[in-house]
């Protein structure tokens, strides 16, 4: 009778410790996932920092080029303008063809 008690505990025992290393194992498991998490969070996070500057740096640039096309607009029609008011250059004299 003795024998099977000691050697329930000693299966109750081996038992406790295979559950107290599968519950260690699990533990760093959760752990690992935790920090991974962590820092690809901080990555997220970081990429949404760099898009924001990006997108701001994108609409100051499409301002930029609207100014532009605005200002060759102004160009453009101060050029027909002058276009108009300018008479055409009197047709130069042409070489004498035959020397």
């Amino acid at each position: 009778m003795r024998r099977r008690v000691i050697m329930t505990f000693v299966v109750l025992g081996a038992l406790l410790i295979i559950l107290a290393v599968t519950l260690a194992s699990v533990g760093t498991q959760l752990d690992e996932a935790r920090i991974t998490r962590d820092d690809l969070q901080f990555e997220v996070d970081e990429l949404q920092q760099q898009l924001d500057l990006l997108s701001g740096d994108r609409q100051e640039l499409s301002r930029q080029v609207e100014e532009q096309r605005k200002t060759m607009e102004q160009w453009k029609a101060e050029l027909e303008t002058l276009r108009q008011q300018t008479p055409p250059p009197a047709a130069a004299s042409e070489p004498a063809a035959a020397q």
